[in-house]
């Protein structure tokens, strides 16, 4: 959990490593390991772009309660 009160929630199994969240987090929340997805939960502000762009669906935010954050709940011109 971060001070925002957000996390990441990564799905390896269906992580292809594509790139696209990396691409499109304005926070670098995201980043290509060696061999995995990386997130630095601390600098994560809750946007979803990377959970809305995710071609694997292998990202979920997740607020402080452990709930998942639906994508219904981005407003389109925060994108």
């Amino acid at each position: 959990m971060n001070k925002n009160g957000f996390v990441i929630d990564i799905d390896y199994g269906r992580c292809g490593n594509c790139g696209a969240c990396v691409a499109v987090c304005p926070e670098g929340v995201l980043h290509l390991g060696t061999l995995i997805l990386v997130a630095d939960n601390n600098k994560c502000t809750g946007c979803k772009r990377c959970v809305i762009i995710c071609p694997a669906d292998a990202l979920k935010l997740m607020d402080m309660t452990g709930s998942v954050l639906t994508v219904e709940s981005v407003d389109a011109k925060d994108l």
